[in-house]
């Protein structure tokens, strides 16, 4: 069985992938967790963690998937020319990437997103700020919006890739989950479907 990778960077949200973490742990998929380095990094909430390998020694050969959280601060991994150009290549294979939260601003940044819709935690107005365009944007759903008319599913799937908010985690998490081809039992987590 091939792996999913969990990058993992200063300050992620441990809730936004535990029930995704615990689908994947069910149907014993093997999980990978990295980062730029080996150095323990601490959560939003607290949580310690320390990373399986180093983002330079992953063979992406040997996975499916990438699960990118949302983190308190996500600038540093956002500016990280080498943390893009590797999550690039999940996408450059069509693995299915999940992403949730600011995270799936790593993605546009890493020019992914283009024609493509997607959810993000973050309002538009603040990456205008930041040097995104309104052509970057066009088809992002921001977290005002998310308030204000929920989507349906709770996540927007376009292709390979599955976005959300971090409200929506559960349902975002069955649904990479399944896109993965894995045994989910939505009522476990809260869920009728």
């Amino acid at each position: 069985m091939k792996k999913t990778a969990v990058l993992l960077y200063e300050s992620f949200c441990n809730f936004e992938f535990s029930v995704l973490l615990e689908i994947l742990a069910i149907n014993k998929k093997p999980v990978v967790f990295f980062a730029k380095e080996i150095l323990p990094i601490i959560s939003e909430e607290g949580l310690k963690v320390i990373p399986d390998i180093k983002i330079e020694d992953l063979d992406i050969s040997e996975f499916d998937s990438l699960i990118l959280t949302g983190a308190a601060d996500i600038r540093k991994a956002i500016e990280d020319e080498e943390i893009l150009s590797f999550i690039k290549k999940f996408d450059e294979r069509d693995y299915i990437i999940g992403a949730i939260s600011i995270a799936p601003i790593l993605l546009l940044k890493a020019g992914i997103l283009s024609e493509k819709s997607f959810m993000a935690g973050v309002n538009k107005e603040e990456l205008y700020e930041e040097g995104f365009s309104e052509k970057d944007l066009t088809l992002m759903i921001d977290w005002n919006e998310s308030i204000k008319n929920p989507v349906p599913n709770g996540y927007i799937k376009d292709g390979n890739i599955i976005t959300s908010v971090s409200y929506e985690f559960v349902r975002w998490g069955i649904e990479v989950a399944k896109k993965l081809g894995l045994n989910v039992n939505p009522l476990s987590f809260g869920i009728k479907e």
